[in-house]
């Protein structure tokens, strides 16, 4: 009987760590139903997370969401169907902002993670990014990942990435301990890597933001970005220590029964 358990225990201890959809404590992607109408104020796909919050500014230009395909502006390894933030053009004060917050702020081993994708960089004042927050939107702002008129991606205004490229990039936010989130992941052209801490201490990790601002428009929507495949995951011990007891919960009911 015990070998059967173990057996059992590390069968599931397999599926557990090599499959996402096991362990997702939240996850959304633009194929969602709830986003075949467009992707705006109030649209809530998928679970663990708010509804979003969608700020769009016009300026004297143009600003906005929507779901399209990043293939079409050149970005590779993304889904035909991924959220986009467009604000244009640069100089007309139009800016527009993809606000959510996590249904529980992130803990001790969890990871948060999402697609992010690029091609053009921004030219002129325009940027584009994203920032993690501590007590809302409008609280502290823990780290902005920014593109602004060059190649560069910067973190908390330090260089994360230098190079142009085209893949779309899977950024990291995991956090290791109470005053600590490691961000990390590749950069676009496929090579580049970074692998940082970022100190949170006395910080709740709560609200995202996706944002765009006067990006040229010069060579039609090739500057506008994407992202998508949006989850929480837990730390894999966690999820084993949950099935060890759920094993051990079994053998039990087995004891009383004879």
């Amino acid at each position: 009987m015990k070998a059967k358990l173990l057996g059992v225990l590390a069968a599931m201890t397999a599926l557990a760590v090599g499959s996402t959809a096991f362990a997702q404590l939240a996850y959304d992607d633009a194929s969602d139903a709830a986003y075949s109408g467009g992707f705006s104020d109030s649209s809530n796909g998928g679970y663990g997370f708010s509804a979003w919050t969608i700020n769009a500014n016009q300026g004297t230009g143009f600003a906005g969401s929507f779901v399209g395909d990043p293939s079409s502006i050149g970005i590779s390894g993304m889904s035909s169907s991924s959220f986009g933030l467009y604000a244009n053009p640069d100089g007309s004060g139009a800016s527009v902002d993809a606000i959510r917050s996590f249904s529980s702020a992130l803990s001790v081993g969890q990871t948060f993670s999402f697609q992010w994708g690029v091609n053009w960089d921004s030219n002129g004042a325009g940027n584009k990014g994203f920032s993690l927050y501590s007590g809302g939107a409008g609280g502290t702002e823990l780290v902005n990942i920014n593109m602004g008129g060059s190649a560069a991606i910067t973190i908390n205004g330090n260089s994360m990435f230098a190079n142009y490229g085209t893949a779309a990039m899977t950024l990291n936010f995991e956090i290791t301990d109470p005053n600590t989130l490691r961000v990390y992941g590749i950069g676009r052209d496929g090579s580049e890597s970074f692998d940082d801490t970022v100190d949170i201490t006395g910080s709740s990790v709560d609200t995202f933001k996706f944002y765009a601002e006067g990006l040229s428009n010069d060579n039609g929507d090739n500057r506008q970005p994407y992202f998508n495949n949006l989850q929480v995951v837990p730390e894999p011990s966690t999820i084993v220590l949950g099935l060890v007891g759920v094993v051990g919960l079994i053998a039990a009911r087995r004891r009383m029964a004879k």
